[in-house]
């Protein structure tokens, strides 16, 4: 019998999950979707489209800039972090925002596990980009930029899938405690 986890906390990460659908589905996968979606002027996603270039003229973020053409020059790494978002993270999402929001049956152990691994996948992508940071050219980016990027931009996506994976774990860690008192009690009769 499944048993569910229906902590409070599990309303931040709802919250969450809520924020990053359009991030994932409209900011990070734009450049997959045919360009006549997002390019012309009243297309259905152009609006997004504006978005993503206001953020690339303000900050001149070479990761968002990223997209399948230019993925043999700096930063080919993204395209595996686009891909792997695009194909855990996004259906990760979907199915938290199905359980926690829909549904509303709580965190299961099988859930707790994929939240857990998305949680430790969004801290460590967000740090690998946070450290590229460190290294772009001073003459281009000024620390103005770097600063905002850094502290204003990517670390709330280290922060709060790091702890998502952290409170899943602790979850994952309760019940494997339960079921080893269990064990233990059963051996005992």
């Amino acid at each position: 019998m499944t048993t569910y986890n229906k902590s409070g906390v599990n309303y931040l990460w709802l919250a969450w999950s809520i924020l990053q659908l359009p991030i994932m589905l409209f900011v990070d996968g734009l450049d997959f979707y045919p360009d006549a979606l997002y390019k012309p002027a009243g297309s259905p996603l152009h609006f997004f489209h504006g978005v993503k270039q206001d953020y690339i003229a303000e900050l001149n973020d070479p990761i968002v800039q990223w997209t399948p053409e230019t993925a043999s020059g700096h930063d080919s790494w993204m395209g595996l972090f686009v891909y792997f978002e695009l194909a855990f993270a996004l259906p990760v999402m979907l199915f938290t925002i199905y359980r926690l929001g829909i549904k509303r049956t709580g965190t299961s152990g099988a859930h707790e596990l994929l939240l857990m691994i998305y949680g430790f996948e969004a801290a460590f992508t967000t740090s690998v980009a946070m450290h590229d940071v460190l290294y772009w050219d001073n003459t281009v980016y000024t620390a103005a930029q770097k600063n905002k990027l850094l502290f204003q931009m990517y670390i709330p996506w280290l922060i709060v899938p790091s702890f998502i994976c952290l409170n899943m774990a602790s979850r994952i860690l309760a019940r494997i405690k339960v079921a080893d008192a269990a064990l233990a009690a059963k051996k005992g009769q």
